[in-house]
């Protein structure tokens, strides 16, 4: 039986071409075709529901929530067993098990900051997720229960970039030039340095509004002290000088990534900006 292709080429060499060249043309034709025809790869099978996912969880859940936190360890232990092959999963199961991991962090007691491993394993596991999580992520790091845990939610942000979910870029772009935690600062900065294939218009503007809000902190920071030794030190300046302590590295590190090219200092950055407005990073077309 012939392919589709040639079945329907056939039809159409039938009214247009004499007979004596029918079967050359019809040969030709089958030729060209059946490579693709034959070779073209079945659509891959969905993997099947997990029957024994709903107890696990429901282990999960149980394990998190003891009252004396003695079963952390096992629970981190059993997130790494159910997501150890998530490409072999069922999308229905991906989505109970990130829904599970985003309730491990609402559920039990608050692990203080000594003990907030569990968390950490926790939001490194949901990066693996990718786009998916980012939602769930954001709604950890934004949970009034951790506003005061500021290393956490540096760690938190951090998984955040990894998984390069571009609905996330406005907030991680609003802590990295808004924040008044400098912590969070430097690790949104460093999240958006994750967001390489971000598209190149709002990458250019993440790159823009570093900058600026770099020259801020740099002219303020560069405010000579007054040498009068009855006035005032003003905080301003001070503040200003540590910040860029606790962010400069991240957001050089950031632009570098997002743009490809190797500036270091704020003066160098504002140079180039100024003179490349529509840049382009190495290798990539406008």
């Amino acid at each position: 039986m012939l392919p589709p292709e040639c079945s329907t080429r056939y039809a159409a060499a039938m009214l247009k071409t004499p007979p004596r060249h029918l079967a050359a043309l019809l040969l030709l034709h089958c030729a060209l075709a059946a490579p693709a025809w034959a070779q073209a790869p079945a659509p891959a099978p969905v993997p099947p529901v997990d029957p024994a996912l709903p107890d696990q969880l429901k282990e999960l859940k149980s394990l998190v929530a003891e009252p004396k936190m003695i079963a952390d360890f096992q629970a981190i232990g059993l997130i790494q067993k159910l997501t150890k092959d998530l490409d072999t999963r069922n999308p229905k199961d991906k989505e109970r098990l990130l829904k599970a991991l985003g309730d491990v962090f609402r559920t039990g007691k608050l692990r203080p900051k000594d003990k907030d491993v569990l968390y950490r394993e926790t939001a490194d596991t949901m990066a693996r997720f990718g786009v998916d999580a980012g939602k769930e992520l954001a709604k950890v790091i934004g949970d009034a229960r951790f506003k005061d845990a500021l290393e956490l939610r540096a760690h938190l942000i951090l998984a955040l970039g990894k998984t390069k979910d571009p609905a996330q870029v406005d907030w991680l772009l609003e802590t990295t030039t808004r924040a008044h935690q400098d912590e969070l600062r430097a690790a949104a900065a460093e999240a958006l340095g994750n967001y390489t294939e971000l598209e190149l218009k709002l990458r250019r503007e993440v790159v823009k509004a570093i900058i600026r809000e770099w020259g801020g902190l740099h002219q303020q920071a560069t405010t000579p002290d007054p040498t009068d030794p009855s006035q005032p030190i003003p905080a301003q300046p001070q503040n200003a000088r540590r910040t860029l302590r606790a962010v400069e590295g991240k957001w050089n590190a950031t632009l570098q990534k997002l743009t490809g090219s190797s500036q270091s200092a704020f003066a160098d950055w504002q140079r180039w900006l100024n003179k490349n407005p529509s840049w382009v990073p190495p290798g990539q077309k406008k």
